[in-house]
């Protein structure tokens, strides 16, 4: 099969995974301008791949797991990593950056070395959501993905794991920062931003755990639900009130039909 024809099957297995994209694509040219948007993804998606194809060879940072390919010849796979897979951290980490930014205080100015370290952690705590469940994929349409060699401490999933997605949180988004300063066109003033703008990213994010708790619901798995409903819970209401006491009293909105260069 031609790689678009594996391109198309990822969009028909992993939808989810493309109308997140989409958001991303949304929200990081109307904040970054297409060259700045491109100078997240593109370095993003590479250290994700190359932290995947490093764990499943030698444990390095998520720890050692492997892949079921059930699906190579379906969707498009990169060596022995689903596409699908390195590309989420994408919308992942630059949702997380974009509310560390936030809470920081200016996220027309995402210049502290705060937000990394508040980043990775934003990004992390969507993963005690998501790789729970995704670890039980085939008991939805996720299917049958990847394990672990043995069986990690909440429930199924290792503290390496997570370590993992702190390491690829703050090291995508201190990337960026870095590029950022590397490039004179880069370290243009980005557009301001609005409360509606931040609040709209609040939502995206808010909206990741909830698709993935509604997956635990239906799966019937009631104590990761319970447990995962505490997590979303008590991280969304946090960083509302976050936002509320930092950004959100001071951003002003935009006209109708701002956009960025």
């Amino acid at each position: 099969m031609s790689s678009l024809s594996l391109l198309w099957g990822s969009v028909v297995h992993r939808p989810y995974v493309y109308a997140f994209l989409t958001c991303f694509l949304v929200f990081a040219v109307r904040h970054l301008g297409v060259r700045r948007m491109l100078l997240f993804w593109l370095p993003t998606h590479l250290v994700a791949f190359a932290c995947e194809y490093s764990s499943t060879r030698n444990g390095f940072p998520f720890g050692p797991y492997r892949y079921f390919d059930d699906t190579r010849g379906q969707e498009l796979w990169i060596s022995n990593v689903p596409f699908f897979d390195s590309l989420s951290f994408v919308f992942l980490s630059y949702f997380s950056f974009v509310l560390a930014s936030a809470l920081v205080g200016d996220v027309a100015r995402p210049v502290s070395r705060a937000i990394p370290w508040i980043g990775g952690v934003l990004m992390t705590i969507l993963d005690v959501v998501i790789d729970p469940v995704a670890l039980q994929g085939e008991k939805w349409f996720l299917g049958r993905i990847y394990d672990y060699p043995y069986r990690g401490f909440y429930f199924g999933v290792t503290a390496a794991n997570f370590a993992g997605w702190f390491f690829l949180g703050f090291v995508s988004q201190a990337l960026f920062q870095l590029l950022r300063s590397a490039f004179g066109w880069a370290r243009a003033p980005l557009p301001p931003t609005g409360r509606l703008f931040v609040l709209g990213c609040f939502g995206v994010y808010a909206g990741i755990f909830l698709f993935n708790l509604t997956m635990t619901v239906i799966i019937g798995d009631h104590r990761l639900a319970m447990a995962s409903a505490i997590v979303t819970a008590g991280t969304l209401a946090a960083i509302g009130l976050g936002l509320r006491q930092r950004s959100l009293r001071r951003a002003p909105d935009l006209p109708s039909g701002a956009g960025g260069a």
